[in-house]
Protein backbone atom coordinates (compact mmCIF):
# COMPACT_ATOMS: atom_id res chain seq x y z
CA UNK A 1 0.00 0.00 0.00
CA UNK A 2 1.56 3.20 -0.98
CA UNK A 3 2.11 5.66 1.89
CA UNK A 4 -0.02 9.10 2.23
CA UNK A 5 1.27 12.24 3.41
CA UNK A 6 -0.70 14.44 4.50
CA UNK A 7 0.62 17.58 2.71
CA UNK A 8 -2.00 20.54 3.77
CA UNK A 9 -4.32 18.49 5.45
CA UNK A 10 -5.29 20.63 8.93
CA UNK A 11 -8.00 18.51 9.82
CA UNK A 12 -6.89 15.47 12.34
CA UNK A 13 -9.68 13.41 11.33
CA UNK A 14 -8.99 13.46 7.75
CA UNK A 15 -5.53 12.22 8.46
CA UNK A 16 -6.61 9.22 10.71
CA UNK A 17 -9.43 8.23 8.13
CA UNK A 18 -7.40 8.67 5.03
CA UNK A 19 -5.12 6.19 6.65
CA UNK A 20 -2.23 9.19 6.18
CA UNK A 21 0.72 9.31 7.81
CA UNK A 22 0.29 11.24 11.24
CA UNK A 23 3.29 12.44 13.63
CA UNK A 24 1.09 11.48 16.96
CA UNK A 25 1.85 14.97 19.11
CA UNK A 26 -0.99 13.75 21.65
CA UNK A 27 1.57 13.17 24.49
CA UNK A 28 1.63 17.47 24.64
CA UNK A 29 -2.11 17.68 24.60
CA UNK A 30 -2.43 15.23 27.82
CA UNK A 31 0.12 17.30 29.45
CA UNK A 32 -1.83 20.54 29.01
CA UNK A 33 -5.32 18.94 29.47
CA UNK A 34 -4.84 16.15 32.14
CA UNK A 35 -5.34 18.43 35.48
CA UNK A 36 -8.78 19.76 34.01
CA UNK A 37 -7.75 22.78 34.94
CA UNK A 38 -9.20 25.89 32.24
CA UNK A 39 -5.56 27.03 32.36
CA UNK A 40 -5.50 29.35 29.32
CA UNK A 41 -2.36 28.74 26.84
CA UNK A 42 -0.77 30.47 24.18
CA UNK A 43 1.81 29.20 20.82
CA UNK A 44 3.10 31.16 18.12
CA UNK A 45 4.66 29.70 15.08
CA UNK A 46 5.03 30.14 11.81
CA UNK A 47 2.77 29.75 8.90
CA UNK A 48 2.15 25.87 7.52
CA UNK A 49 3.58 24.65 10.91
CA UNK A 50 1.25 22.58 12.04
CA UNK A 51 -0.77 25.25 14.33
CA UNK A 52 -4.24 24.45 12.44
CA UNK A 53 -3.62 20.53 12.91
CA UNK A 54 -2.95 20.89 16.67
CA UNK A 55 -6.46 22.59 17.08
CA UNK A 56 -8.30 20.20 15.15
CA UNK A 57 -6.95 17.28 17.11
CA UNK A 58 -7.65 19.14 20.47
CA UNK A 59 -11.31 19.34 19.00
CA UNK A 60 -11.28 15.70 18.19
CA UNK A 61 -10.69 14.66 22.05
CA UNK A 62 -12.79 17.01 23.12
CA UNK A 63 -15.39 15.82 20.91
CA UNK A 64 -15.28 12.80 22.39
CA UNK A 65 -14.17 10.99 18.96
CA UNK A 66 -11.84 8.11 20.95
CA UNK A 67 -11.68 5.28 17.95
CA UNK A 68 -9.66 8.27 15.73
CA UNK A 69 -7.19 7.88 18.13
CA UNK A 70 -6.08 3.93 18.40
CA UNK A 71 -2.51 3.63 18.30
CA UNK A 72 -1.82 7.19 20.18
CA UNK A 73 -0.46 8.04 22.97
CA UNK A 74 -3.60 9.83 24.55
CA UNK A 75 -6.21 6.94 24.00
CA UNK A 76 -5.63 5.36 27.15
CA UNK A 77 -4.65 8.19 29.23
CA UNK A 78 -7.90 10.12 29.74
CA UNK A 79 -11.72 9.25 30.38
CA UNK A 80 -13.48 10.49 26.65
CA UNK A 81 -15.67 12.68 27.06
CA UNK A 82 -17.96 15.29 24.60
CA UNK A 83 -17.91 18.50 25.87
CA UNK A 84 -18.57 21.95 24.27
CA UNK A 85 -16.67 23.44 22.05
CA UNK A 86 -16.52 27.46 19.98
CA UNK A 87 -13.60 27.11 17.20
CA UNK A 88 -12.51 30.60 15.94
CA UNK A 89 -10.36 30.05 13.04
CA UNK A 90 -9.98 34.27 11.86
CA UNK A 91 -8.62 32.76 8.89
CA UNK A 92 -11.41 30.98 7.68
CA UNK A 93 -14.34 33.49 8.68
CA UNK A 94 -15.42 36.74 6.23
CA UNK A 95 -13.53 39.07 7.89
CA UNK A 96 -12.64 40.81 4.30
CA UNK A 97 -15.99 41.45 3.18
CA UNK A 98 -18.00 41.42 6.85
CA UNK A 99 -15.70 43.52 8.63
CA UNK A 100 -14.29 41.62 11.41
CA UNK A 101 -16.95 42.48 14.36
CA UNK A 102 -19.63 41.55 12.24
CA UNK A 103 -17.84 38.37 10.86
CA UNK A 104 -17.62 37.25 14.78
CA UNK A 105 -21.24 38.22 15.09
CA UNK A 106 -21.97 35.83 12.36
CA UNK A 107 -19.62 33.16 12.93
CA UNK A 108 -20.82 32.81 17.07
CA UNK A 109 -24.41 32.70 15.87
CA UNK A 110 -24.01 29.79 13.49
CA UNK A 111 -22.34 27.82 15.79
CA UNK A 112 -25.32 28.56 18.04
CA UNK A 113 -27.78 27.22 15.83
CA UNK A 114 -25.95 24.02 14.90
CA UNK A 115 -26.47 23.74 19.09
CA UNK A 116 -29.11 24.69 19.30
CA UNK A 117 -28.86 27.98 21.16
CA UNK A 118 -30.90 31.02 20.59
CA UNK A 119 -28.90 33.82 20.54
CA UNK A 120 -30.42 37.28 21.93
CA UNK A 121 -27.32 39.75 22.20
CA UNK A 122 -25.97 42.26 19.41
CA UNK A 123 -22.43 42.48 19.79
CA UNK A 124 -19.80 40.28 19.34
CA UNK A 125 -18.60 40.35 22.97
CA UNK A 126 -21.74 39.90 24.37
CA UNK A 127 -22.95 37.12 21.89
CA UNK A 128 -19.59 35.27 22.93
CA UNK A 129 -20.57 35.91 26.90
CA UNK A 130 -23.95 34.42 25.94
CA UNK A 131 -22.44 31.34 23.95
CA UNK A 132 -20.24 30.26 26.81
CA UNK A 133 -22.72 30.58 29.12
CA UNK A 134 -25.67 28.99 27.39
CA UNK A 135 -23.25 26.19 26.14
CA UNK A 136 -22.34 25.41 29.93
CA UNK A 137 -25.44 25.43 30.92
CA UNK A 138 -26.87 22.84 28.04
CA UNK A 139 -23.80 20.58 28.74
CA UNK A 140 -23.21 20.93 32.34
CA UNK A 141 -19.49 20.81 31.46
CA UNK A 142 -16.61 23.90 30.75
CA UNK A 143 -16.63 24.86 27.42
CA UNK A 144 -13.41 24.48 25.29
CA UNK A 145 -12.68 27.66 22.97
CA UNK A 146 -10.13 27.09 20.49
CA UNK A 147 -8.56 29.98 18.74
CA UNK A 148 -6.82 29.79 15.81
CA UNK A 149 -4.45 32.64 14.18
CA UNK A 150 -6.06 35.25 16.43
CA UNK A 151 -3.67 37.41 14.86
CA UNK A 152 -5.09 37.61 11.16
CA UNK A 153 -7.02 40.47 11.33
CA UNK A 154 -4.30 42.50 12.67
CA UNK A 155 -2.30 41.34 9.93
CA UNK A 156 -4.80 41.67 7.18
CA UNK A 157 -4.39 45.67 7.69
CA UNK A 158 -0.71 45.56 8.12
CA UNK A 159 -0.45 43.67 4.67
CA UNK A 160 -2.83 46.58 3.28
CA UNK A 161 -0.11 49.09 4.44
CA UNK A 162 -3.33 49.88 6.60
CA UNK A 163 -2.36 50.73 10.34
CA UNK A 164 -5.82 52.49 11.16
CA UNK A 165 -7.50 48.82 10.11
CA UNK A 166 -4.84 47.06 12.28
CA UNK A 167 -5.45 48.93 15.51
CA UNK A 168 -9.10 49.00 15.14
CA UNK A 169 -9.41 45.23 14.76
CA UNK A 170 -6.92 44.90 17.95
CA UNK A 171 -9.07 46.92 19.90
CA UNK A 172 -12.32 44.86 18.83
CA UNK A 173 -10.52 41.56 19.71
CA UNK A 174 -9.38 42.85 23.39
CA UNK A 175 -13.01 44.23 23.76
CA UNK A 176 -13.83 40.74 22.32
CA UNK A 177 -11.34 39.00 24.70
CA UNK A 178 -12.72 40.85 27.85
CA UNK A 179 -15.12 38.70 28.89
CA UNK A 180 -13.23 35.42 29.11
CA UNK A 181 -11.60 36.95 32.69
CA UNK A 182 -15.10 36.32 34.63
CA UNK A 183 -15.16 33.47 33.01
CA UNK A 184 -12.99 31.20 33.91
CA UNK A 185 -15.17 29.20 36.02
CA UNK A 186 -17.41 27.97 32.87
CA UNK A 187 -14.38 26.93 30.78
CA UNK A 188 -12.47 23.48 30.29
CA UNK A 189 -9.69 25.04 28.17
CA UNK A 190 -8.83 27.70 26.07
CA UNK A 191 -6.26 27.29 24.04
CA UNK A 192 -4.85 30.11 20.92
CA UNK A 193 -2.52 30.02 18.22
CA UNK A 194 -1.02 32.65 16.05
CA UNK A 195 1.87 33.78 14.00
CA UNK A 196 3.14 36.78 16.18
CA UNK A 197 2.64 37.80 19.35
CA UNK A 198 1.36 41.11 18.47
CA UNK A 199 0.69 43.31 21.73
CA UNK A 200 -0.24 39.92 23.26
CA UNK A 201 -0.17 41.95 26.50
CA UNK A 202 -2.53 44.57 25.21
CA UNK A 203 -5.07 42.01 23.54
CA UNK A 204 -4.96 39.77 26.06
CA UNK A 205 -4.30 42.38 29.13
CA UNK A 206 -7.37 40.72 31.22
CA UNK A 207 -5.84 37.04 30.81
CA UNK A 208 -3.29 38.12 33.46
CA UNK A 209 -2.74 34.18 33.69
CA UNK A 210 -2.17 33.43 30.00
CA UNK A 211 0.46 30.46 29.80
CA UNK A 212 2.59 31.54 26.54
CA UNK A 213 4.27 27.89 25.41
CA UNK A 214 6.13 29.74 22.51
CA UNK A 215 9.32 29.24 24.49
CA UNK A 216 8.68 26.61 26.77
CA UNK A 217 11.39 24.07 26.25
CA UNK A 218 9.18 21.04 27.54
CA UNK A 219 6.45 21.80 24.45
CA UNK A 220 9.51 23.08 21.77
CA UNK A 221 8.50 19.78 19.82
CA UNK A 222 4.42 20.69 20.02
CA UNK A 223 4.64 21.48 16.18
CA UNK A 224 7.52 20.05 13.31
CA UNK A 225 8.76 16.96 13.00
CA UNK A 226 11.87 16.21 14.82
CA UNK A 227 15.16 13.91 14.22
CA UNK A 228 12.88 10.64 15.69
CA UNK A 229 10.22 11.23 14.13
CA UNK A 230 11.44 10.90 10.57
CA UNK A 231 13.08 7.69 12.25
CA UNK A 232 10.30 6.59 13.48
CA UNK A 233 7.64 7.62 10.43
CA UNK A 234 9.41 8.51 7.44
CA UNK A 235 11.99 5.21 6.28
CA UNK A 236 10.27 4.83 3.34
CA UNK A 237 9.95 7.63 1.73
CA UNK A 238 13.82 8.73 3.24
CA UNK A 239 14.95 5.24 1.57
CA UNK A 240 13.31 5.63 -1.53
CA UNK A 241 14.73 9.24 -2.11
CA UNK A 242 18.20 8.00 -1.73
CA UNK A 243 17.83 5.43 -4.32
CA UNK A 244 16.17 8.10 -6.34
CA UNK A 245 19.14 10.13 -5.88
CA UNK A 246 21.99 7.59 -6.40
CA UNK A 247 23.44 8.04 -2.55
CA UNK A 248 23.42 6.37 1.05
CA UNK A 249 20.43 6.65 3.68
CA UNK A 250 23.16 8.83 5.87
CA UNK A 251 24.12 11.19 3.08
CA UNK A 252 20.61 11.93 2.21
CA UNK A 253 19.13 12.12 5.79
CA UNK A 254 21.96 14.51 6.02
CA UNK A 255 20.93 16.53 2.92
CA UNK A 256 17.02 16.51 4.38
CA UNK A 257 18.68 17.84 7.61
CA UNK A 258 20.51 20.92 5.38
CA UNK A 259 17.49 21.89 3.64
CA UNK A 260 14.54 21.60 6.33
CA UNK A 261 15.45 20.80 9.70
CA UNK A 262 16.77 23.54 11.74
CA UNK A 263 13.46 25.19 13.52
CA UNK A 264 14.13 25.69 17.16
CA UNK A 265 12.12 27.94 20.23
CA UNK A 266 15.00 26.63 22.74
CA UNK A 267 17.74 25.69 21.17
CA UNK A 268 18.02 22.38 22.29
CA UNK A 269 15.28 20.96 20.03
CA UNK A 270 15.50 21.48 16.69
CA UNK A 271 12.47 20.39 13.97
CA UNK A 272 11.80 20.18 10.25
CA UNK A 273 9.37 22.30 8.92
CA UNK A 274 5.92 19.62 8.56
CA UNK A 275 5.20 21.13 5.30
CA UNK A 276 8.44 21.24 3.32
CA UNK A 277 9.06 17.69 4.48
CA UNK A 278 6.21 16.22 3.42
CA UNK A 279 6.19 18.16 -0.12
CA UNK A 280 10.12 16.25 -0.21
CA UNK A 281 8.25 12.92 0.50
CA UNK A 282 5.41 13.05 -1.87
CA UNK A 283 7.51 14.63 -4.74
CA UNK A 284 10.58 13.09 -4.40
CA UNK A 285 12.66 15.94 -5.10
CA UNK A 286 14.43 18.84 -2.90
CA UNK A 287 13.15 22.09 -3.96
CA UNK A 288 12.04 25.58 -1.99
CA UNK A 289 8.70 24.95 -1.01
CA UNK A 290 9.35 27.54 1.69
CA UNK A 291 7.28 29.82 -1.06
CA UNK A 292 4.21 28.11 -0.78
CA UNK A 293 3.83 29.09 3.01
CA UNK A 294 3.36 32.51 1.61
CA UNK A 295 5.45 35.77 3.08
CA UNK A 296 4.40 38.93 4.64
CA UNK A 297 5.18 41.71 2.28
CA UNK A 298 4.99 44.14 4.93
CA UNK A 299 8.19 42.22 5.78
CA UNK A 300 10.14 42.49 2.47
CA UNK A 301 9.35 46.17 2.35
CA UNK A 302 10.14 46.84 5.92
CA UNK A 303 13.43 44.94 5.38
CA UNK A 304 13.77 46.92 1.83
CA UNK A 305 13.13 50.40 3.10
CA UNK A 306 15.48 50.27 5.83
CA UNK A 307 18.01 48.09 3.77
CA UNK A 308 18.20 45.34 5.99
CA UNK A 309 19.78 42.25 4.71
CA UNK A 310 22.50 41.04 7.06
CA UNK A 311 20.23 38.96 9.93
CA UNK A 312 22.47 36.37 10.35
CA UNK A 313 24.08 35.02 13.52
CA UNK A 314 22.43 37.99 15.78
CA UNK A 315 22.12 38.23 19.86
CA UNK A 316 18.34 38.92 20.93
CA UNK A 317 16.64 39.12 23.82
CA UNK A 318 13.48 37.42 24.72
CA UNK A 319 11.84 40.87 24.13
CA UNK A 320 12.25 40.44 20.19
CA UNK A 321 9.45 37.44 20.27
CA UNK A 322 6.87 39.94 20.90
CA UNK A 323 6.12 43.25 18.85
CA UNK A 324 3.95 45.83 20.48
CA UNK A 325 3.85 49.17 18.56
CA UNK A 326 2.56 48.25 14.64
CA UNK A 327 4.13 51.51 13.46
CA UNK A 328 7.28 51.05 14.89
CA UNK A 329 7.96 46.82 13.33
CA UNK A 330 10.77 45.49 14.04
CA UNK A 331 12.01 43.22 11.67
CA UNK A 332 14.00 40.73 13.82
CA UNK A 333 10.86 39.80 15.48
CA UNK A 334 8.32 39.55 12.45
CA UNK A 335 11.44 37.22 10.96
CA UNK A 336 11.81 35.47 14.25
CA UNK A 337 7.86 35.47 14.52
CA UNK A 338 7.30 34.06 10.39
CA UNK A 339 10.23 31.65 10.94
CA UNK A 340 12.58 33.62 8.38
CA UNK A 341 14.92 33.72 11.79
CA UNK A 342 15.05 30.65 14.58
CA UNK A 343 16.98 30.08 18.22
CA UNK A 344 19.89 28.79 17.67
CA UNK A 345 21.60 28.92 20.84
CA UNK A 346 20.18 30.10 24.20
CA UNK A 347 23.04 32.33 25.99
CA UNK A 348 23.43 30.84 29.64
CA UNK A 349 23.05 34.21 31.27
CA UNK A 350 21.15 35.07 33.99
CA UNK A 351 19.03 36.82 31.74
CA UNK A 352 17.37 35.39 28.68
CA UNK A 353 19.73 35.65 25.83
CA UNK A 354 19.33 33.86 22.67
CA UNK A 355 21.79 33.89 19.19
CA UNK A 356 19.31 33.67 16.17
CA UNK A 357 19.85 32.44 12.60
CA UNK A 358 18.44 30.99 9.73
CA UNK A 359 16.93 27.79 10.16
CA UNK A 360 18.28 25.98 7.40
CA UNK A 361 19.08 26.42 3.44
CA UNK A 362 15.36 26.28 2.26
CA UNK A 363 14.59 29.48 4.10
CA UNK A 364 17.83 31.56 3.81
CA UNK A 365 17.34 31.21 0.13
CA UNK A 366 13.96 31.90 -0.26
CA UNK A 367 14.70 34.76 2.23
CA UNK A 368 17.51 36.07 0.07
CA UNK A 369 15.79 35.61 -3.64
CA UNK A 370 12.30 37.67 -2.15
CA UNK A 371 14.20 40.54 -0.83
CA UNK A 372 16.58 40.42 -3.87
CA UNK A 373 13.67 40.63 -6.03
CA UNK A 374 12.32 43.68 -4.01
CA UNK A 375 15.31 45.44 -4.50
CA UNK A 376 15.80 44.87 -7.65
CA UNK A 377 12.22 45.40 -8.54
CA UNK A 378 12.09 41.68 -10.60
CA UNK A 379 10.60 39.01 -10.61
CA UNK A 380 12.75 36.74 -8.60
CA UNK A 381 12.64 33.93 -11.40
CA UNK A 382 14.56 36.71 -13.39
CA UNK A 383 17.79 36.55 -11.94
CA UNK A 384 17.88 32.49 -11.23
CA UNK A 385 20.04 31.87 -14.39
CA UNK A 386 22.20 34.81 -14.09
CA UNK A 387 22.80 33.14 -10.52
CA UNK A 388 23.57 30.34 -11.62
CA UNK A 389 26.41 31.24 -13.95
CA UNK A 390 27.77 33.17 -11.45
CA UNK A 391 27.70 30.05 -9.14
CA UNK A 392 29.31 28.04 -11.93
CA UNK A 393 32.31 31.14 -12.34
CA UNK A 394 33.00 30.75 -8.53
CA UNK A 395 33.12 26.73 -8.73
CA UNK A 396 35.71 26.97 -11.11
CA UNK A 397 37.45 30.09 -9.50
CA UNK A 398 37.30 32.26 -13.07
CA UNK A 399 37.07 35.88 -11.37
CA UNK A 400 37.08 37.40 -14.69
CA UNK A 401 33.94 35.73 -15.50
CA UNK A 402 32.61 36.85 -11.65
CA UNK A 403 33.14 40.00 -12.54
CA UNK A 404 31.21 39.88 -15.91
CA UNK A 405 28.13 38.68 -14.09
CA UNK A 406 27.73 41.16 -11.80
CA UNK A 407 28.47 44.00 -13.81
CA UNK A 408 26.03 42.31 -16.35
CA UNK A 409 23.72 41.83 -13.50
CA UNK A 410 23.93 45.65 -12.42
CA UNK A 411 23.23 46.86 -15.89
CA UNK A 412 19.91 44.66 -16.20
CA UNK A 413 18.52 46.09 -13.02
CA UNK A 414 15.86 49.14 -13.93
CA UNK A 415 17.58 52.12 -14.17
CA UNK A 416 14.97 54.42 -12.16
CA UNK A 417 16.26 52.51 -9.16
CA UNK A 418 19.94 54.14 -9.85
CA UNK A 419 17.90 57.79 -11.12
CA UNK A 420 17.67 59.50 -7.99
CA UNK A 421 18.44 62.71 -9.23
CA UNK A 422 18.14 66.08 -6.61
CA UNK A 423 16.52 69.06 -8.36
CA UNK A 424 19.69 70.70 -9.74
CA UNK A 425 20.04 67.65 -12.11
CA UNK A 426 22.82 66.22 -9.97
CA UNK A 427 23.22 62.32 -8.38
CA UNK A 428 21.61 62.22 -4.76
CA UNK A 429 23.54 59.48 -2.64
CA UNK A 430 23.33 56.20 -3.71
CA UNK A 431 24.43 54.63 -0.89
CA UNK A 432 27.38 51.64 -1.20
CA UNK A 433 24.68 49.66 0.59
CA UNK A 434 22.37 49.53 -2.27
CA UNK A 435 25.76 47.73 -4.14
CA UNK A 436 26.36 45.68 -1.00
CA UNK A 437 23.34 44.13 -0.51
CA UNK A 438 22.36 43.29 -4.33
CA UNK A 439 25.54 41.63 -3.95
CA UNK A 440 24.76 40.64 -0.34
CA UNK A 441 21.87 39.12 -1.51
CA UNK A 442 22.98 37.40 -5.05
CA UNK A 443 26.29 35.62 -3.19
CA UNK A 444 23.98 34.21 -0.65
CA UNK A 445 21.38 32.77 -2.84
CA UNK A 446 24.55 31.00 -4.67
CA UNK A 447 25.02 28.21 -1.68
CA UNK A 448 28.62 29.45 -2.18
CA UNK A 449 30.44 29.90 1.24
CA UNK A 450 30.10 33.13 2.35
CA UNK A 451 30.20 35.93 4.76
CA UNK A 452 29.48 40.01 4.41
CA UNK A 453 30.90 41.76 6.96
CA UNK A 454 34.04 40.12 8.38
CA UNK A 455 35.55 41.55 11.35
CA UNK A 456 39.34 41.67 10.69
CA UNK A 457 42.37 42.35 11.93
CA UNK A 458 41.76 46.18 11.69
CA UNK A 459 38.90 46.48 9.61
CA UNK A 460 35.64 44.76 8.53
CA UNK A 461 35.71 43.45 4.59
CA UNK A 462 32.58 43.30 2.56
CA UNK A 463 32.35 40.14 1.78
CA UNK A 464 34.35 36.93 1.93
CA UNK A 465 33.82 33.85 -0.31
CA UNK A 466 35.65 30.46 0.08
CA UNK A 467 35.72 28.37 -2.60
CA UNK A 468 37.66 24.48 -2.34
CA UNK A 469 40.83 26.17 -3.92
CA UNK A 470 40.44 29.69 -3.10
CA UNK A 471 39.70 32.77 -0.18
CA UNK A 472 37.91 35.79 -1.81
CA UNK A 473 37.99 38.89 -0.08
CA UNK A 474 35.98 41.57 -1.55
CA UNK A 475 36.37 45.57 -0.49
CA UNK A 476 33.11 47.68 -2.66
CA UNK A 477 33.75 51.42 -3.60
CA UNK A 478 31.31 53.45 -5.08
CA UNK A 479 33.09 56.64 -7.27
CA UNK A 480 36.33 55.87 -6.00
CA UNK A 481 38.73 53.41 -7.35
CA UNK A 482 39.75 49.80 -7.28
CA UNK A 483 43.40 50.07 -6.50
CA UNK A 484 41.76 52.45 -3.31
CA UNK A 485 40.34 49.14 -2.51
CA UNK A 486 42.97 47.41 -2.32
CA UNK A 487 45.07 49.53 -0.83
CA UNK A 488 42.68 49.52 1.94
CA UNK A 489 42.74 45.71 2.67
CA UNK A 490 46.20 45.58 2.29
CA UNK A 491 46.97 48.31 4.48
CA UNK A 492 44.49 46.98 7.19
CA UNK A 493 45.68 43.57 7.01
CA UNK A 494 42.48 41.65 5.94
CA UNK A 495 44.12 38.58 4.60
CA UNK A 496 45.76 37.51 7.91
CA UNK A 497 42.36 36.02 9.10
CA UNK A 498 42.93 33.47 6.05
CA UNK A 499 46.91 32.85 6.27
CA UNK A 500 46.14 29.46 7.57
CA UNK A 501 43.39 28.53 5.65
CA UNK A 502 45.86 26.49 3.21
CA UNK A 503 43.76 28.17 0.16
CA UNK A 504 45.34 30.62 -1.83
CA UNK A 505 44.29 34.22 -0.81
CA UNK A 506 43.14 37.04 -3.04
CA UNK A 507 42.18 40.41 -2.57
CA UNK A 508 39.05 41.87 -4.96
CA UNK A 509 38.46 45.57 -5.20
CA UNK A 510 35.45 46.74 -6.73
CA UNK A 511 34.35 50.02 -7.86
CA UNK A 512 30.98 50.86 -8.80
CA UNK A 513 29.92 54.19 -10.48
CA UNK A 514 26.56 55.81 -10.39
CA UNK A 515 26.38 56.79 -14.41
CA UNK A 516 27.58 53.33 -15.76
CA UNK A 517 25.43 51.65 -13.71
CA UNK A 518 27.83 49.11 -12.61
CA UNK A 519 31.25 48.02 -12.72
CA UNK A 520 33.65 50.99 -13.51
CA UNK A 521 36.84 49.07 -12.35
CA UNK A 522 38.07 46.03 -10.63
CA UNK A 523 41.25 44.81 -9.72
CA UNK A 524 42.63 41.60 -7.92
CA UNK A 525 45.81 41.39 -6.03
CA UNK A 526 47.14 38.08 -4.78
CA UNK A 527 48.55 37.46 -1.56
CA UNK A 528 51.92 36.37 -1.30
Amino acid sequence: MEVSYPVGIQHFAEIIQNKAIYVDKTAFIYELIRQGSPKPYFLSRPRRFGKSLLISTFQEIFSGNKDLFKGLYIYDKIEWQKFPIIHISFVLINIENLGLEQALIAHLISIGKKEGIEILDKTAKSIFQELIQKLHAKYQKGVVILIDEYDKPITLGLEKGDFDLAEKNRDIMKTFYSILKDSGNLLRLLFITGISKFAKVSIFSELNHLSDLTLDENFAAICGYTHQDLKDYFQEGIEKLAEKEGVSKEEITQKIEHWYDGFSWDGKTFVYNPFSFLQLMRKQQFANYWFETGTPTFLIKLLSKDQKYQVENLVVGENAFSTYNFRQLSYISLMLQTGYLTIKEKIKDEDNYYRINYPNHEVKVAFNEMLLSDYLNQPPNEATATLYYLKSAFEKDNIQEVIKIIDAFFASIPSQLFSDIDKDGNEKVVAENFYHAVIYLAFNILSVKMQAEVIVRDGRADAVVETKKCVYIFEFKKNRSAAAAIKQMQTKNYAQKYLLSGKEIFLIGINFTFKKRGIQSWKMLKVE
